[in-house]
């Protein structure tokens, strides 16, 4: 099911079982994983391109996500300027220990570059001091103040995930 919220920077590609609350995406082998397993083992296959082709590719991945073959899927609405990548992003989220299955179904359908990135190497670029937190403050021209508010903003968001591991992808768009 592809969720496009004009309110959201993403659009999300999820099975329709999770949208309506009756199944977490974020497992392995059917068992949700827990805190220390999303750490150790959760990520995305990355794939860069206009948001044109990212949107056909999400029509192309949707039926594999509602087979649960491919966990879920996000992408850009538009460039985010700020990190001056020129092209938009997709994140084809997976378990490592299946992102070989799911590598092989991106392939089959036209993706044919790959980079693979644990989530938490992206939470802790996220975190007050990391890459791409600290580079999107530059981009956005904050004073000190205001960066010093965004990375504290940013500290009480990602304990709040780790009070509910859900809040990781539903608090996505907040």
């Amino acid at each position: 099911m592809i969720i496009d919220r004009p309110e959201s920077h993403f659009i999300f590609v999820v099975p329709r079982s999770h949208f309506y609350g009756d199944y977490n995406y974020i497992n392995y082998q059917g068992r949700q994983l827990t805190n220390r397993e999303y750490l150790d083992h959760w990520g995305k296959w990355i794939i860069f391109g206009p948001v044109e082709e990212l949107a056909g590719l999400a029509k192309k991945i949707d039926p594999y996500v509602e087979k649960k073959m491919v966990p879920a899927a996000k992408y850009d609405r538009e460039i985010i300027g700020e990190f001056k990548l020129g092209e938009c992003v997709m994140c084809v989220y997976c378990d490592m220990r299946q992102r070989e299955e799911v590598w092989d179904i991106l392939c089959a359908l036209g993706v044919d570059e790959k980079m693979w990135v644990f989530e938490r190497e992206t939470m802790e670029r996220w975190l007050p001091g990391g890459r791409l937190l600290e580079k999107w403050i530059t981009g956005q021209g904050m004073s000190e103040e205001q960066g010093e508010r965004v990375r504290e903003g940013a500290k009480e968001r990602f304990r709040k995930m780790f009070e509910d591991p859900e809040a990781v992808f539903r608090g996505v768009e907040q």
